[in-house]
């Protein structure tokens, strides 16, 4: 859902790639259960979650862009605004393969991770 903004603000903002990206640096579920057993975890279910989002517009999607809700939006905001103009154009042509009758129809996908640490009794 975020990952197409992401990449497009990234291609003007090379330098901040890493930065734009971290939202996404737990999609990996075996990264995750690494970290879980690094801190310490114990007895680790690390588990995948898909939920649909409907906007009922492109412009409902790029609101909070425009507001500066988010790390990403913040970076898009800092841009030109030739530079958000041409941002805006990409993500809303990227976007388009999830319209259906004008609303935009797109999943997010998250891995959810658990532990046990210490002792119980």
């Amino acid at each position: 859902m975020w990952g197409i903004l992401a990449d497009t603000v990234a291609r003007f903002l090379p330098q901040q790639r890493e930065a734009l990206h971290l939202s996404f640096a737990l999609a990996d579920p075996g990264r995750l259960e690494s970290m879980l057993a690094s801190a310490g975890f114990r007895e680790i279910h690390v588990g995948r979650e898909v939920r649909e989002a409907t906007m009922e517009s492109f412009d409902e999607y790029w609101n909070p862009i425009e507001s500066g809700v988010g790390s990403i939006p913040q970076a898009y905001l800092a841009l030109a605004e030739e530079d958000r103009r041409s941002v805006r154009d990409e993500v809303k042509r990227r976007l388009a393969q999830f319209e259906s009758d004008g609303k935009l129809r797109m999943s997010v996908e998250m891995f959810i991770g658990s532990g046990r640490r210490g002792r119980f009794n």
